[in-house]
Formats: C-alpha cells, sequence, structure tokens
C-alpha cells in the first residue's frame, strides 16, 4: 500500500524525490508542516494540464508500466514484477520511495480518483470514494476493521488496503466472467428480505451483504458475497429513470482482475493504525 508524502518524505531517499518536485514545480522541506507539504502538493497538481495529458507524454512502454502499477493497488518491488513493467524512473507520479520499492503517492491517487477516465475504466481507487459515506462505514465493518480515526479520506484508503489484501487469495480469478450486472439479475426485488432492506432504503447494501453472508447456502451466490466484500467488484447506481425506482449494478474492478503480485509486507503497513501512521 503507498503513503502519503506530506508529513512521510523523510521516508523517501532525496535524490528520488526530484523528479517528482521538479515536475510539480514545488520543493517539500522538513521546516513545512504535514498540510503545508499536502496543500502545496494538491494545488501542484490542479494547476496541471491533467492527467491525460502528463500520461499521454510517456512512451508506451512507460505507460504500460504505470498501469500496471496502478492494477497492484499502486506499489511494487522490482524483484516481484516483471521486467516488461519497470520502466518507471521517468514517470513523474512513480517514486521509488526506497530502493526497488516504488510506488503512486496517495496524494496522486486522491488526484487520479477525479479523473473520469479511471472511474470509467473501473479502478477501484477512482470508484471507492464516489460511494456514500454509510456504504463505505457499513463495508468496513463487514471487513472487520474498526476504524474510527481521521475522515472520509482515510476511510477511502483503508478500504483500498484491506480489499488488496482480500482479493491476493484469488489470484485475479472470479467466476463471474461480466464485466458488469444488473444487482436485480442477482437478487431480485422481493425475493431476499436482506437486500429488500437496501431496495426500500432500510438498510446499507455492504450491510445487506453481510447479513447474507450469514444466512446464504448457495456456493456460487455465496462467492459472488465474497467478490463484493474483497472488492472485485462495487456498487454502483445507476441513472435514475422518471417515476422509476433507483437501479444498481455491480461493476467489476480492474484491480479486482488482476493478480496482485506483491509478498512483502513492510514494517509500518503492519503498525499503520497507530497514531503516528504513514497516513
Amino acid at each position: 500500500m503507498p503513503f502519503s508524502l506530506s508529513g512521510n518524505f523523510k521516508y523517501c531517499e532525496r535524490s528520488k524525490l526530484r523528479n517528482f518536485e521538479k515536475h510539480l514545480g514545488i520543493i517539500l522541506s522538513e521546516n513545512q508542516t504535514q498540510l503545508q507539504q499536502h496543500l502545496m502538493i494538491r494545488r501542484a497538481l490542479q494547476n496541471l494540464s491533467g492527467s491525460v495529458s502528463v500520461l499521454s507524454s510517456l512512451s508506451r512502454q512507460e505507460l504500460l508500466s504505470f498501469i500496471f502499477i496502478l492494477t497492484q493497488f499502486g506499489d511494487i518491488t522490482r524483484n516481484e514484477t516483471p521486467p516488461e513493467y519497470l520502466l518507471l524512473e521517468s514517470i513523474p507520479y512513480v517514486i521509488e520511495w526506497s530502493k526497488g520499492h516504488y510506488m503512486i503517492p496517495l496524494e496522486i491517487l486522491e488526484h487520479l480518483a477525479h479523473e473520469r477516465i479511471f472511474k470509467d475504466q473501473g479502478y477501484l481507487f477512482a470508484l471507492i470514494p464516489a460511494l456514500p459515506i454509510k456504504e463505505k462505514k457499513s463495508w468496513i465493518r463487514w471487513i472487520g476493521v474498526d476504524f474510527e480515526k481521521g475522515g472520509d479520506r482515510d476511510l477511502n484508503f483503508e478500504i483500498y488496503f484491506q480489499c488488496r489484501v482480500l482479493q491476493k487469495p484469488f489470484l485475479g480469478k472470479s467466476l463471474v466472467q461480466e464485466s458488469e450486472i444488473r444487482l436485480e439479475q442477482i437478487w431480485p426485488r422481493g425475493k431476499n428480505e436482506y437486500i429488500d432492506w437496501f431496495y426500500k432504503g432500510l438498510s446499507t447494501f455492504y450491510y445487506a451483504m453481510e447479513e447474507m453472508s450469514r444466512k446464504e447456502k448457495d456456493p456460487f451466490l455465496l462467492h459472488v458475497i465474497e467478490l463484493i466484500k474483497s472488492g472485485k467488484f462495487i456498487l454502483k447506481r445507476l441513472p435514475d429513470s422518471y417515476g422509476k425506482e433507483s437501479s444498481y449494478s455491480l461493476v467489476g474492478t480492474v484491480e479486482g482482475n488482476t493478480p496482485q503480485l506483491r509478498e512483502i509486507t513492510f514494517q509500518w503497513e503492519v503498525e499503520r493504525l497507530r497514531k503516528d501512521s504513514l497516513f
């Protein structure tokens, strides 16, 4: 899992930050507060011509390398990555924060999450922020994480982190081949009391899924529920039609369709929920 540069760039090799700073036109200093660093990075990103313009300047192999690191939840290690996806040094959004360890900082992921192209292509990091806050809180409780600190931004990244852990055993595979499925195709209205609570607005979707995970007996439906829990599929509200009830679909995520290769676990990941977390 990548981390925020603001407040934490001391963990990065200084020489590796120069390309990032040069591209954004900023200079980070230990004399700045974490908030100052965060605002400086955010404003610099907003002043750029857009990520599409930045990415279009990359070579084909650089772009493929960038896409690969996105599919790996924003960070990779050199020893665990196919050589054809390691052309990273000239990509301004990627930092080699430690020797052989590359990441897209959380500030960059947060910025890219607002770009329509990443939402339309189904990247999990861009789709999580679009969920209502009640759904995200129900999801993290279902995952089993007692998450109380921080705000919506922290919650987005905590769900993102946990999905990487949950997705790894799947090896990028599932029994569901469709990229998007209407929710009522799986659970029609009036057929299941838990999902009907959601349809009627009496509960959140992820709360209904948690309840169904305890009661469902059908192996295929249990598999689908596990895909939803791990973020391999995510809830999407469809555009409303006049006079009709709200409808939803499940969207397959790019990360969920890609095997997660990283085996190494960093010490800061184990300790990240402490007060001095790298988040």
